[in-house]
């Protein structure tokens, strides 16, 4: 077996890959009567020959340049000042993210160049960013490297797991009135902006009213309020065409992460997490992109889904490492050298994943990935 030309999409199923067409509507008014209207004044600037995934790497490029102007200001403390050119910088290249993000739909339909392949990246590429702008996010609200961090993270990470498999199972994606991908996304943005106005101190202030929480921890609280109220929707449209165990089963693997993490976090011998809480945020952001990758790629390729990708036995070494260390005083590898391993595999993995379906697809359909196919 070639492992760097791995074939994610089994040959007999090729064939679906010409005949996909992508379903979906976005109710959000915000989207319908602002950012669409805004975009479309853009796409009349936009050259017939810019290819729309030229458009949609470009706004990944926005948030990776947040990304790394954020690590290398604030290092991996997750919590302090944050200059305030920094956080208008990302507030600016979030917004132009966003318009890139609604860009390159508009241009591969006034090209004729939509694509499965179109559909993939622009979907894995947002969940990617869950991940990258989630640890910027981290040190808006003044985190640290705390169980405070993970759970951020957690708020959006799931989310985007489940709604990928509501596409799968429903063969469409409808965003409500009121959605992430509008609303939620210019949300996180507008954080960034208001704490350069008023500071990021009043993150970290107490409440007498709510049990003298932390307003961060408050807020997350109030996060996993939201995104608790609007999943059982989403669970709703899937079993219309899928039992509810079904629709669960197939949460498993995300939920054995996130659960394996947790617990490092909370009985790591070395307290790993206040030390290595990046490594933790890439590991859970790259395996859950990779995740509802897959879950993309069956969906335009007509595949049942695996039970478990193969990356689930990296969180085996992790929970036993941990366990091994709570047993015996130490554990059998150093944690945080085994931490910052698994986060080096599970970018490396992601990048596999996204070199190897642009391949397949791009060959299967005779199409050019950042040209124009006349």
């Amino acid at each position: 077996m070639n492992l760097l030309n791995y074939d994610f999409i089994a040959q007999e199923n090729l064939k679906f890959l010409k005949t996909y067409k992508y379903k979906g509507t976005d109710q959000s008014l915000l989207y319908n009567y602002v950012l669409s209207p805004f975009a479309n004044w853009c796409l009349k600037y936009v050259p017939l020959n810019v290819a729309p995934n030229t458009l949609t790497l470009l706004g990944l490029i926005c948030i990776i340049i947040c990304h790394i102007l954020f690590y290398f200001v604030m290092e991996d403390n997750f919590q302090g000042t944050i200059p305030d050119w920094l956080l208008w910088t990302t507030f600016i290249l979030h917004m132009i993210y966003m318009n890139f993000d609604n860009l390159d739909g508009k241009q591969a339909r006034r090209t004729n160049n939509s694509s499965p392949l179109g559909m993939i990246l622009d979907h894995n590429f947002d969940s990617m960013i869950i991940a990258i702008q989630g640890t910027n996010f981290v040190t808006c609200l003044q985190c640290g490297q705390s169980i405070l961090a993970f759970l951020l993270i957690c708020v959006p990470t799931y989310p985007f797991y489940i709604i990928a498999h509501e596409e799968y199972y429903t063969h469409e994606m409808n965003l409500p009135i009121i959605n992430a991908a509008a609303e939620g996304t210019v949300f996180v943005g507008s954080l960034f902006a208001i704490n350069a106005i008023f500071g990021c101190d009043f993150w970290t202030q107490k409440m007498p009213q709510f049990y003298n929480l932390q307003f961060n921890t408050v807020a997350i609280i109030i996060f996993f309020v939201v995104v608790a109220f609007g999943l059982p929707f989403v669970f709703k449209k899937i079993t219309k065409f899928v039992p509810l165990s079904q629709a669960l089963k197939s949460q498993r693997y995300m939920l054995f992460a996130g659960l394996v993490l947790f617990y490092v976090i909370l009985f790591s011998p070395s307290d790993v997490g206040s030390r290595h809480m990046r490594a933790i945020l890439y590991i859970f952001g790259f395996t859950m992109s990779k995740a509802a990758g897959i879950v993309a790629v069956y969906h335009v390729s007509n595949q049942d889904l695996p039970n478990y990708l193969n990356s689930i036995y990296l969180f085996f070494v992790l929970l036993f490492n941990t366990i091994y260390g709570q047993i015996f005083g130490q554990s059998l590898i150093e944690e945080g050298l085994l931490l910052q391993g698994i986060a080096l595999i599970t970018v490396l993995v992601h990048v596999h994943f996204l070199y190897n379906i642009t391949r397949q697809i791009s060959q299967a359909l005779k199409i050019k990935v950042f040209k124009i196919n006349k």
